[in-house]
């Protein structure tokens, strides 16, 4: 080719090119689920600079808020003064947590909760969260935290079916023939109730049948399941003093064994035709290992195994991948009424916000979504009207426009809806959002030495899920702390 048609043909391209970039929106252009960019002129010859937040300060300043406690008791017993250094040490250290927001009707229902742990009673903790949770990796945390201050031991409340890889917490097997039915997203037609019981999906190892057709007794089902303590959990978390397995809605009587190390500890029968019973038993000293095995014509629905304690703190996480956190109202009220009644929680901690934000459009939607979620905190206050609930919005969240990371458009409105829904029912508010820095804060946490994200721009690491627990158990303590001296 002749160096003029090179030169004609390089030309041409440059021409198109800037054509389409004075054509394209600075928005770019929908195609389906893509979109598509050209580059502007001025993005072309100036590089454009995207503000990433400096989040070391913060990372830096994180401390143990029970160490500080500590060290205020037992540090006068070897200075005189050390008293007052400690006090001031505590007092200045303090300001740097990112507190819980609450009004006067949120703090008066914390101090419910409050009341209870300062008693040594039992009390229960309910974690329920998006995938951000999942694997136990924020909520071990805040369990071995309160479970080393107040008391207790043990995983508390767990699914049947482990829909996720890793456990930090504990390990579990099943035989091939369990399904899990979660009561969100794609939900299974042929179940034709909406009793899930209180995790937001049931389990079962015999085939769902559509109650319309009469029941035979065709296939006698064997099935069982393990639970054992996980070589990286928590001390407290590997120790189980009692079980209770929560079931309903079978229509032939089903065979259970517990065992331990090889012994039967429990042998009962699972009854038909009841919608929801409890089977619990008492572990033998040091058990951190339990199989469940189950013999019959129908399976039940199981709604959850519980392993933990008699006394101290139970907490339980429940992590509900894909979930808004609307869950609440699309369940048998009082079929939820009962198992919360066994269960007796006194505080629910709702993490959620991050799996609507690919789906907002525009500030009706995120109205919409506020009123929602405040209906959800509305039907949890009905069904255990002594418990407090504590909202945590969600982080920050990056999504790619053109070659950069930048947070999500309506990311900040999300967070303010979940504020006001939190504040208005008489709920506390801890934002994540903030606390970790805010606007275009993410990039900061993927790119940490050593990361404390993940490079999807979403979740946590682990060492980032355990930084924020932190931040969190600082805050819920610290309030703690203030509600001691207002008890005194």
């Amino acid at each position: 080719m002749k160096p003029i048609k090179i030169l004609l043909f390089i030309l041409g391209v440059f021409v198109f090119l800037a054509g389409s970039s004075l054509l394209t929106p600075s928005e770019g252009v929908k195609v389906g689920e893509f979109t598509f960019n050209m580059p502007t002129f001025s993005e072309i010859f100036k590089a454009e600079v995207v503000d990433f937040v400096d989040v070391s300060e913060i990372i830096e300043s994180q401390f143990d808020i029970d160490s500080l406690q500590v060290m205020e008791l037992d540090s006068t017993i070897f200075e005189p003064n050390a008293d007052k250094i400690a006090r001031a040490s505590y007092d200045s250290l303090v300001q740097t947590i990112h507190k819980i927001e609450l009004t006067d009707l949120g703090r008066q229902n914390l101090a419910r909760f409050f009341h209870k742990i300062k008693l040594d009673s039992t009390a229960r903790v309910m974690h329920y969260g998006d995938s951000q949770i999942e694997g136990d990796r924020i909520t071990s945390y805040i369990r071995n935290k309160l479970q080393v201050k107040f008391g207790g031991t043990g995983v508390g409340l767990r699914p049947a079916v482990q829909p996720y890889d890793y456990v930090f917490s504990a390990l579990q097997t099943n035989s091939e023939n369990w399904k899990r039915y979660p009561i969100y997203g794609k939900v299974d037609s042929l179940v034709e109730h909406n009793r899930y019981g209180v995790m937001g999906a049931m389990s079962r190892f015999a085939i769902q049948a559509s109650d319309s057709i009469p029941f035979q007794d065709s296939v006698l089902y064997e099935s069982e399941l393990s639970i054992s303590k996980s070589r990286i959990a928590y001390n407290r978390a590997k120790e189980y003093k009692q079980m209770r397995l929560f079931y309903g809605n079978a229509k032939r009587p089903v065979e259970f064994q517990l065992f331990v190390k090889g012994d039967t500890i429990l042998t009962d029968t699972l009854k038909q035709d009841l919608d929801y019973g409890v089977i619990s038993c008492s572990l033998p000293d040091s058990t951190n290992q339990v199989s469940l095995k189950f013999s019959g014509w129908d399976s039940p629905d199981i709604y959850g195994i519980e392993l933990g304690d008699t006394s101290g703190i139970t907490v339980d996480n429940i992590a509900l991948r894909g979930s808004s956190g609307t869950i609440f109202t699309k369940a048998d009220f009082a079929h939820s009424a009962k198992m919360y009644n066994d269960l007796n929680p006194n505080l629910f901690i709702l993490q959620f916000g991050g799996n609507v934000m690919p789906y907002i459009k525009d500030q009706k939607a995120i109205d919409q979504y506020g009123r929602w979620f405040a209906g959800q905190i509305n039907r949890i206050k009905v069904l255990c009207p002594e418990a407090a609930i504590l909202v945590i919005g969600p982080s920050d969240m990056s999504m790619k426009k053109k070659d950069k990371f930048v947070t999500y458009d309506y990311l900040p409105a999300v967070v303010e809806v979940l504020r006001q829904a939190a504040l208005t029912t008489g709920s506390g508010y801890w934002d994540m959002y903030r606390a970790m820095g805010g606007y275009n804060s993410m990039p900061s946490w993927v790119n940490a030495e050593p990361e404390l994200a993940r490079p999807d721009y979403t979740h946590f690491s682990p060492r980032g899920a355990r930084l924020v627990a932190s931040m969190f158990y600082n805050a819920l303590i610290l309030e703690y702390n203030n509600y001691l001296k207002g008890a005194k």
